[in-house]
Protein backbone atom coordinates (compact mmCIF):
# COMPACT_ATOMS: atom_id res chain seq x y z
CA UNK A 1 0.00 0.00 0.00
CA UNK A 2 1.18 3.51 -0.82
CA UNK A 3 -0.08 7.06 -0.48
CA UNK A 4 0.29 9.44 -3.42
CA UNK A 5 1.41 13.05 -3.11
CA UNK A 6 -0.03 14.98 -6.07
CA UNK A 7 0.49 18.61 -7.06
CA UNK A 8 -3.07 20.01 -7.22
CA UNK A 9 -1.89 22.90 -9.42
CA UNK A 10 -0.91 20.48 -12.17
CA UNK A 11 -2.51 17.17 -11.27
CA UNK A 12 0.91 15.52 -11.58
CA UNK A 13 2.25 12.89 -9.18
CA UNK A 14 5.09 14.15 -6.98
CA UNK A 15 5.92 10.93 -5.17
CA UNK A 16 4.35 7.76 -3.77
CA UNK A 17 5.24 6.75 -0.20
CA UNK A 18 4.81 3.32 1.35
CA UNK A 19 2.15 3.10 4.07
CA UNK A 20 3.04 1.92 7.54
CA UNK A 21 2.00 -1.63 8.39
CA UNK A 22 -0.08 -2.44 11.48
CA UNK A 23 3.03 -3.81 13.22
CA UNK A 24 4.92 -0.59 12.42
CA UNK A 25 2.13 1.47 13.96
CA UNK A 26 2.15 -0.64 17.12
CA UNK A 27 5.94 -0.46 17.27
CA UNK A 28 5.87 3.33 16.91
CA UNK A 29 3.56 3.65 19.91
CA UNK A 30 5.64 1.22 21.99
CA UNK A 31 8.85 3.11 21.23
CA UNK A 32 7.21 6.45 21.97
CA UNK A 33 5.87 5.25 25.32
CA UNK A 34 9.25 3.94 26.42
CA UNK A 35 11.03 7.12 25.37
CA UNK A 36 8.44 9.40 26.97
CA UNK A 37 8.69 7.74 30.35
CA UNK A 38 12.48 7.84 30.41
CA UNK A 39 12.78 11.37 29.09
CA UNK A 40 10.09 12.91 31.31
CA UNK A 41 11.84 11.51 34.36
CA UNK A 42 15.26 12.78 33.23
CA UNK A 43 14.36 16.34 32.13
CA UNK A 44 13.19 19.47 33.90
CA UNK A 45 10.62 22.03 32.88
CA UNK A 46 13.46 24.32 31.88
CA UNK A 47 14.99 21.58 29.71
CA UNK A 48 11.70 21.11 27.88
CA UNK A 49 11.23 24.85 27.40
CA UNK A 50 14.75 25.22 26.00
CA UNK A 51 14.19 22.44 23.49
CA UNK A 52 10.91 23.95 22.30
CA UNK A 53 12.73 27.25 21.70
CA UNK A 54 15.30 25.37 19.64
CA UNK A 55 12.46 23.79 17.66
CA UNK A 56 11.10 27.26 16.97
CA UNK A 57 14.53 28.40 15.74
CA UNK A 58 14.95 25.38 13.48
CA UNK A 59 11.52 25.91 11.97
CA UNK A 60 12.23 29.58 11.29
CA UNK A 61 15.50 28.70 9.54
CA UNK A 62 13.71 26.33 7.18
CA UNK A 63 10.55 28.39 6.65
CA UNK A 64 10.95 29.20 2.97
CA UNK A 65 11.83 25.63 2.05
CA UNK A 66 8.93 24.08 4.01
CA UNK A 67 6.44 26.63 2.69
CA UNK A 68 7.61 25.77 -0.84
CA UNK A 69 7.10 22.06 -0.24
CA UNK A 70 3.61 22.59 1.20
CA UNK A 71 2.72 24.89 -1.70
CA UNK A 72 3.66 22.13 -4.14
CA UNK A 73 1.86 19.37 -2.27
CA UNK A 74 -1.39 21.04 -1.12
CA UNK A 75 -1.63 23.96 -3.57
CA UNK A 76 -2.54 26.67 -1.04
CA UNK A 77 -1.05 30.06 -2.10
CA UNK A 78 2.40 30.70 -0.65
CA UNK A 79 1.39 33.88 1.18
CA UNK A 80 -1.37 32.06 3.10
CA UNK A 81 0.92 29.17 4.00
CA UNK A 82 3.69 31.52 5.14
CA UNK A 83 1.25 33.46 7.32
CA UNK A 84 -0.03 30.30 8.95
CA UNK A 85 3.55 29.10 9.47
CA UNK A 86 4.41 32.25 11.41
CA UNK A 87 1.14 32.13 13.34
CA UNK A 88 1.84 28.59 14.55
CA UNK A 89 5.19 29.67 16.01
CA UNK A 90 3.99 33.00 17.37
CA UNK A 91 2.50 31.37 20.46
CA UNK A 92 5.70 29.61 21.53
CA UNK A 93 6.83 32.16 24.11
CA UNK A 94 3.32 32.36 25.56
CA UNK A 95 3.17 28.59 25.94
CA UNK A 96 6.58 28.52 27.61
CA UNK A 97 5.64 31.32 30.00
CA UNK A 98 2.45 29.51 30.99
CA UNK A 99 4.25 26.20 31.43
CA UNK A 100 7.10 27.53 33.56
CA UNK A 101 4.77 29.51 35.81
CA UNK A 102 2.20 26.75 36.29
CA UNK A 103 3.70 24.03 38.49
CA UNK A 104 1.85 22.09 41.16
CA UNK A 105 -0.92 23.67 43.22
CA UNK A 106 -1.59 23.37 46.92
CA UNK A 107 -5.32 23.11 47.47
CA UNK A 108 -6.53 25.10 50.52
CA UNK A 109 -8.27 22.72 52.92
CA UNK A 110 -10.69 23.63 55.72
CA UNK A 111 -9.42 23.59 59.31
CA UNK A 112 -11.22 20.32 60.02
CA UNK A 113 -8.65 18.60 57.81
CA UNK A 114 -5.97 18.69 60.47
CA UNK A 115 -2.34 17.96 59.53
CA UNK A 116 -3.33 17.39 55.91
CA UNK A 117 -2.02 18.70 52.59
CA UNK A 118 -3.59 18.43 49.16
CA UNK A 119 -1.34 18.75 46.13
CA UNK A 120 -2.61 19.03 42.54
CA UNK A 121 -0.11 18.18 39.80
CA UNK A 122 -0.47 18.13 36.02
CA UNK A 123 1.63 15.39 34.40
CA UNK A 124 1.57 14.71 30.66
CA UNK A 125 -0.86 12.22 29.15
CA UNK A 126 2.01 10.11 27.82
CA UNK A 127 1.73 9.27 24.11
CA UNK A 128 -0.34 11.57 21.91
CA UNK A 129 -1.72 10.03 18.73
CA UNK A 130 -1.97 12.93 16.27
CA UNK A 131 -3.90 12.38 13.02
CA UNK A 132 -3.01 15.38 10.88
CA UNK A 133 -4.80 17.57 8.35
CA UNK A 134 -3.72 18.49 4.83
CA UNK A 135 -4.77 22.09 4.24
CA UNK A 136 -2.40 23.70 6.76
CA UNK A 137 0.08 20.92 7.54
CA UNK A 138 2.54 23.04 9.51
CA UNK A 139 0.06 25.13 11.51
CA UNK A 140 -2.10 22.25 12.62
CA UNK A 141 0.88 20.03 13.42
CA UNK A 142 2.70 22.65 15.45
CA UNK A 143 -0.27 23.82 17.52
CA UNK A 144 -0.29 20.21 18.73
CA UNK A 145 3.43 19.40 18.75
CA UNK A 146 4.59 22.49 20.66
CA UNK A 147 2.27 22.20 23.69
CA UNK A 148 2.45 18.39 23.63
CA UNK A 149 6.24 18.22 23.66
CA UNK A 150 6.58 21.14 26.06
CA UNK A 151 4.43 19.38 28.66
CA UNK A 152 6.47 16.17 28.32
CA UNK A 153 4.40 14.02 25.96
CA UNK A 154 5.67 11.93 23.09
CA UNK A 155 3.82 12.17 19.77
CA UNK A 156 3.02 9.53 17.17
CA UNK A 157 2.13 11.58 14.11
CA UNK A 158 0.23 10.47 11.03
CA UNK A 159 0.25 13.25 8.44
CA UNK A 160 -2.75 13.44 6.17
CA UNK A 161 -2.32 11.12 3.22
CA UNK A 162 -2.75 14.24 1.04
CA UNK A 163 0.26 15.99 2.62
CA UNK A 164 2.57 13.12 3.53
CA UNK A 165 5.78 14.74 2.26
CA UNK A 166 5.09 17.93 4.21
CA UNK A 167 4.43 15.94 7.36
CA UNK A 168 7.61 13.91 7.01
CA UNK A 169 9.65 17.10 6.50
CA UNK A 170 8.12 18.63 9.63
CA UNK A 171 9.12 15.47 11.51
CA UNK A 172 12.71 16.00 10.36
CA UNK A 173 12.64 19.53 11.78
CA UNK A 174 11.55 18.19 15.18
CA UNK A 175 14.43 15.73 15.17
CA UNK A 176 16.89 18.39 13.99
CA UNK A 177 15.94 20.48 17.01
CA UNK A 178 17.26 17.72 19.27
CA UNK A 179 14.23 15.60 20.12
CA UNK A 180 14.94 11.85 20.18
CA UNK A 181 13.47 10.09 17.19
CA UNK A 182 11.17 8.10 19.45
CA UNK A 183 9.69 11.24 21.03
CA UNK A 184 8.12 12.25 17.72
CA UNK A 185 7.45 9.24 15.53
CA UNK A 186 5.82 9.46 12.09
CA UNK A 187 3.57 6.82 10.59
CA UNK A 188 2.28 7.02 7.02
CA UNK A 189 -1.01 6.03 5.49
CA UNK A 190 -4.64 6.77 4.83
CA UNK A 191 -7.82 6.04 6.74
CA UNK A 192 -6.73 2.48 7.55
CA UNK A 193 -3.68 3.70 9.47
CA UNK A 194 -5.76 6.37 11.17
CA UNK A 195 -8.20 3.69 12.34
CA UNK A 196 -5.29 1.66 13.73
CA UNK A 197 -4.19 4.66 15.76
CA UNK A 198 -7.71 5.20 17.08
CA UNK A 199 -7.88 1.53 18.12
CA UNK A 200 -4.38 1.63 19.67
CA UNK A 201 -3.43 2.31 23.26
CA UNK A 202 -2.32 5.91 22.69
CA UNK A 203 -3.04 7.87 25.84
CA UNK A 204 -4.79 10.73 24.02
CA UNK A 205 -5.90 11.48 20.47
CA UNK A 206 -5.77 14.67 18.41
CA UNK A 207 -7.67 14.87 15.13
CA UNK A 208 -8.56 17.67 12.73
CA UNK A 209 -10.87 16.93 9.84
CA UNK A 210 -14.41 16.18 8.76
CA UNK A 211 -17.32 15.58 11.09
CA UNK A 212 -18.07 12.06 9.82
CA UNK A 213 -14.52 10.90 10.58
CA UNK A 214 -14.72 12.65 13.94
CA UNK A 215 -17.91 10.80 14.82
CA UNK A 216 -16.28 7.52 13.82
CA UNK A 217 -13.36 8.29 16.15
CA UNK A 218 -15.73 9.01 19.03
CA UNK A 219 -17.50 5.69 18.45
CA UNK A 220 -14.26 3.68 18.38
CA UNK A 221 -11.70 5.43 20.58
CA UNK A 222 -13.05 4.32 23.93
CA UNK A 223 -12.69 6.45 27.04
CA UNK A 224 -9.63 8.66 26.73
CA UNK A 225 -8.84 12.35 26.22
CA UNK A 226 -9.57 13.59 22.71
CA UNK A 227 -8.98 16.94 21.04
CA UNK A 228 -11.22 17.04 17.97
CA UNK A 229 -11.43 20.03 15.63
CA UNK A 230 -14.09 19.11 13.13
CA UNK A 231 -16.15 20.66 10.36
CA UNK A 232 -17.60 24.15 10.41
CA UNK A 233 -20.29 26.00 8.51
CA UNK A 234 -19.46 29.53 9.57
CA UNK A 235 -22.00 32.27 8.99
CA UNK A 236 -21.23 35.89 8.19
CA UNK A 237 -23.80 38.47 9.31
CA UNK A 238 -23.80 41.83 7.52
CA UNK A 239 -25.86 44.47 9.32
CA UNK A 240 -27.47 47.44 7.59
CA UNK A 241 -24.91 49.76 9.21
CA UNK A 242 -21.87 47.78 8.00
CA UNK A 243 -19.11 49.42 6.01
CA UNK A 244 -19.75 47.51 2.80
CA UNK A 245 -16.26 48.01 1.40
CA UNK A 246 -14.84 46.42 4.54
CA UNK A 247 -17.47 43.69 4.66
CA UNK A 248 -17.15 42.73 0.99
CA UNK A 249 -13.35 42.58 1.08
CA UNK A 250 -13.32 40.65 4.36
CA UNK A 251 -15.98 38.18 3.25
CA UNK A 252 -14.24 37.64 -0.11
CA UNK A 253 -10.96 36.95 1.70
CA UNK A 254 -12.63 34.70 4.27
CA UNK A 255 -14.62 32.83 1.63
CA UNK A 256 -12.45 32.45 -1.48
CA UNK A 257 -8.93 32.44 -0.01
CA UNK A 258 -7.06 29.12 0.19
CA UNK A 259 -9.50 27.69 -2.34
CA UNK A 260 -12.24 27.92 0.29
CA UNK A 261 -10.69 24.87 1.97
CA UNK A 262 -10.58 26.15 5.54
CA UNK A 263 -12.66 24.92 8.45
CA UNK A 264 -13.28 28.49 9.66
CA UNK A 265 -13.88 30.10 6.30
CA UNK A 266 -17.09 32.10 5.83
CA UNK A 267 -19.39 29.56 4.17
CA UNK A 268 -22.75 31.38 4.17
CA UNK A 269 -23.70 35.05 4.42
CA UNK A 270 -26.81 36.73 5.82
CA UNK A 271 -27.02 40.37 4.73
CA UNK A 272 -29.64 42.94 5.67
CA UNK A 273 -32.16 43.47 2.88
CA UNK A 274 -31.25 47.18 2.63
CA UNK A 275 -27.61 46.45 1.74
CA UNK A 276 -27.66 43.00 0.15
CA UNK A 277 -27.70 44.24 -3.46
CA UNK A 278 -24.68 46.50 -3.02
CA UNK A 279 -22.85 43.82 -1.06
CA UNK A 280 -23.43 41.31 -3.85
CA UNK A 281 -22.22 43.74 -6.50
CA UNK A 282 -19.04 44.31 -4.54
CA UNK A 283 -18.49 40.59 -3.89
CA UNK A 284 -18.93 39.74 -7.56
CA UNK A 285 -16.51 42.48 -8.56
CA UNK A 286 -13.86 41.17 -6.20
CA UNK A 287 -14.44 37.54 -7.17
CA UNK A 288 -13.97 38.30 -10.85
CA UNK A 289 -10.69 40.15 -10.22
CA UNK A 290 -9.05 37.45 -8.13
CA UNK A 291 -6.09 35.50 -9.43
CA UNK A 292 -6.69 31.76 -9.28
CA UNK A 293 -2.95 31.16 -8.92
CA UNK A 294 -2.01 33.79 -6.34
CA UNK A 295 -5.23 34.52 -4.43
CA UNK A 296 -7.41 31.42 -4.51
CA UNK A 297 -5.46 28.27 -5.33
CA UNK A 298 -6.75 24.90 -6.51
CA UNK A 299 -8.84 22.35 -4.71
CA UNK A 300 -6.87 19.46 -3.30
CA UNK A 301 -8.14 16.75 -5.70
CA UNK A 302 -10.44 16.35 -8.69
CA UNK A 303 -12.93 14.53 -6.45
CA UNK A 304 -13.10 17.60 -4.19
CA UNK A 305 -13.73 19.87 -7.18
CA UNK A 306 -16.48 17.59 -8.47
CA UNK A 307 -18.17 17.67 -5.06
CA UNK A 308 -18.21 21.49 -5.05
CA UNK A 309 -19.45 21.53 -8.64
CA UNK A 310 -22.34 19.21 -7.76
CA UNK A 311 -23.37 21.35 -4.77
CA UNK A 312 -23.41 24.53 -6.87
CA UNK A 313 -25.31 22.86 -9.70
CA UNK A 314 -27.87 21.51 -7.23
CA UNK A 315 -28.37 25.01 -5.77
CA UNK A 316 -28.95 26.57 -9.19
CA UNK A 317 -31.36 23.82 -10.20
CA UNK A 318 -33.35 24.49 -7.01
CA UNK A 319 -33.66 28.23 -7.57
CA UNK A 320 -30.44 29.91 -6.45
CA UNK A 321 -29.18 32.69 -8.73
CA UNK A 322 -25.62 32.20 -9.99
CA UNK A 323 -23.98 35.64 -10.07
CA UNK A 324 -20.44 34.59 -11.01
CA UNK A 325 -18.22 31.54 -11.24
CA UNK A 326 -19.94 28.21 -10.94
CA UNK A 327 -17.55 26.23 -13.11
CA UNK A 328 -14.02 24.95 -13.44
CA UNK A 329 -11.69 26.94 -15.70
CA UNK A 330 -9.79 25.56 -18.65
CA UNK A 331 -6.27 24.31 -18.04
CA UNK A 332 -4.42 21.96 -15.71
CA UNK A 333 -4.96 21.56 -12.01
CA UNK A 334 -8.04 21.33 -9.82
CA UNK A 335 -9.13 24.97 -9.86
CA UNK A 336 -12.70 26.20 -9.43
CA UNK A 337 -13.81 29.75 -10.13
CA UNK A 338 -14.83 31.90 -7.12
CA UNK A 339 -18.60 31.60 -7.02
CA UNK A 340 -21.32 33.89 -5.63
CA UNK A 341 -24.90 32.65 -5.25
CA UNK A 342 -28.01 34.53 -4.19
CA UNK A 343 -30.64 32.32 -2.58
CA UNK A 344 -33.57 32.23 -0.16
CA UNK A 345 -33.49 28.59 0.92
CA UNK A 346 -31.22 27.34 3.71
CA UNK A 347 -32.17 23.75 2.90
CA UNK A 348 -29.87 23.86 -0.13
CA UNK A 349 -26.93 21.49 0.23
CA UNK A 350 -24.47 24.32 -0.46
CA UNK A 351 -25.84 26.12 2.61
CA UNK A 352 -26.81 23.30 4.95
CA UNK A 353 -23.60 21.27 4.61
CA UNK A 354 -19.98 22.35 4.84
CA UNK A 355 -18.86 23.25 1.32
CA UNK A 356 -15.07 22.98 1.03
CA UNK A 357 -14.51 25.28 -1.93
CA UNK A 358 -14.60 28.95 -3.05
CA UNK A 359 -18.37 29.36 -2.91
CA UNK A 360 -20.31 32.18 -1.23
CA UNK A 361 -24.09 31.73 -0.86
CA UNK A 362 -25.79 34.99 0.23
CA UNK A 363 -29.29 35.40 1.66
CA UNK A 364 -31.18 38.61 2.47
CA UNK A 365 -32.58 38.99 6.00
CA UNK A 366 -34.97 41.49 7.58
CA UNK A 367 -33.17 42.10 10.86
CA UNK A 368 -30.56 40.91 13.36
CA UNK A 369 -32.92 38.37 14.93
CA UNK A 370 -33.48 36.59 11.63
CA UNK A 371 -29.77 36.63 10.87
CA UNK A 372 -28.83 35.14 14.23
CA UNK A 373 -31.59 32.53 14.03
CA UNK A 374 -30.41 31.34 10.61
CA UNK A 375 -26.74 31.48 11.60
CA UNK A 376 -27.43 29.26 14.64
CA UNK A 377 -29.63 26.82 12.74
CA UNK A 378 -26.86 24.30 12.14
CA UNK A 379 -25.24 21.35 13.86
CA UNK A 380 -21.89 23.11 13.54
CA UNK A 381 -20.48 25.73 15.88
CA UNK A 382 -16.91 26.47 14.87
CA UNK A 383 -16.94 30.16 13.95
CA UNK A 384 -18.93 33.17 12.77
CA UNK A 385 -18.37 36.78 11.74
CA UNK A 386 -20.33 39.99 12.31
CA UNK A 387 -19.93 43.06 10.11
CA UNK A 388 -21.17 46.30 11.67
CA UNK A 389 -20.19 49.89 12.47
CA UNK A 390 -21.76 49.56 15.95
CA UNK A 391 -19.19 47.85 18.22
CA UNK A 392 -21.63 47.42 21.11
CA UNK A 393 -24.29 45.78 18.96
CA UNK A 394 -21.63 43.64 17.33
CA UNK A 395 -20.52 42.41 20.75
CA UNK A 396 -24.13 41.61 21.69
CA UNK A 397 -24.65 39.57 18.53
CA UNK A 398 -21.35 37.77 19.13
CA UNK A 399 -22.73 36.54 22.46
CA UNK A 400 -25.90 35.30 20.77
CA UNK A 401 -24.03 33.27 18.16
CA UNK A 402 -23.56 29.58 19.02
CA UNK A 403 -19.93 29.27 17.97
CA UNK A 404 -16.61 28.85 19.70
CA UNK A 405 -14.91 31.61 17.68
CA UNK A 406 -16.56 34.88 16.63
CA UNK A 407 -14.94 37.72 14.74
CA UNK A 408 -16.31 41.27 14.52
CA UNK A 409 -15.18 43.09 11.36
CA UNK A 410 -12.47 40.42 11.09
CA UNK A 411 -12.18 36.87 9.77
CA UNK A 412 -10.07 33.71 9.66
CA UNK A 413 -7.62 35.06 12.23
CA UNK A 414 -6.90 32.69 15.09
CA UNK A 415 -5.03 33.53 18.28
CA UNK A 416 -1.24 32.99 18.24
CA UNK A 417 -0.29 29.33 18.39
CA UNK A 418 -3.92 28.24 17.94
CA UNK A 419 -4.75 29.11 21.53
CA UNK A 420 -8.40 28.53 22.56
CA UNK A 421 -9.25 27.41 19.04
CA UNK A 422 -12.24 25.15 19.58
CA UNK A 423 -15.74 24.76 18.28
CA UNK A 424 -19.13 24.16 19.84
CA UNK A 425 -21.86 21.66 18.98
CA UNK A 426 -20.56 19.00 16.58
CA UNK A 427 -17.56 21.07 15.49
CA UNK A 428 -15.52 19.62 18.32
CA UNK A 429 -15.46 18.73 22.00
CA UNK A 430 -15.67 22.11 23.78
CA UNK A 431 -13.33 22.86 26.65
CA UNK A 432 -12.57 25.92 28.73
CA UNK A 433 -8.95 24.82 29.16
CA UNK A 434 -6.01 26.50 27.49
CA UNK A 435 -4.38 24.46 24.74
CA UNK A 436 -1.41 23.70 26.98
CA UNK A 437 -3.68 22.26 29.67
CA UNK A 438 -5.28 19.93 27.13
CA UNK A 439 -2.03 17.99 26.94
CA UNK A 440 -1.88 17.30 30.67
CA UNK A 441 -3.96 15.32 33.11
CA UNK A 442 -4.68 16.02 36.77
CA UNK A 443 -3.41 14.12 39.78
CA UNK A 444 -4.62 14.90 43.31
CA UNK A 445 -2.49 13.70 46.24
CA UNK A 446 -3.96 14.09 49.73
CA UNK A 447 -1.35 13.53 52.46
CA UNK A 448 -2.09 13.12 56.17
CA UNK A 449 1.11 14.22 57.91
CA UNK A 450 0.31 12.67 61.31
CA UNK A 451 0.71 9.01 62.26
CA UNK A 452 -2.40 9.23 64.47
CA UNK A 453 -5.52 7.42 63.25
CA UNK A 454 -8.50 9.62 62.48
CA UNK A 455 -11.13 9.63 65.21
CA UNK A 456 -13.86 8.53 62.79
CA UNK A 457 -11.97 5.50 61.46
CA UNK A 458 -13.03 1.99 62.47
CA UNK A 459 -11.16 0.53 65.43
Amino acid sequence: MTVRSVNPRTGQLIRATASSTPSEVRNAITRARRCQKERYKDTTREDRASLVKELEAVCLRHKDEVVGLMHEEVGIPRKALAGAYSSALSGTDRYIEEYLSAGDRQYPLPSSWTATDANISFPPHGVIGHIGVWNFPFWQTMITAIPALLTGNAVVFKPSELSTLSGLRITELVHEAGYPRDMFVPVVGGADVGKQMVASDCDALVFTGGIETGLDIVRNAGIRPMILELSGNDAGIVRADADLEQAARGIAYGTFGRGGQVCVRIKRVYAHVDVVDELLDRLVGIAERLSLEEDVGPLIREEAREKVERAVRDAVEKGAELLCGGRKPDGPGFYYLPTVLRHSDDDLEVVRKETFGPVCPVRAVRDDDEAVRLANDTRYGLGATVWTSDPERGAEIAQELEAGNVWINECVRTLPGGEYFQGWKQSGIPSSMSRLQMFTKKKTVVAHRSCEPRAHWFA
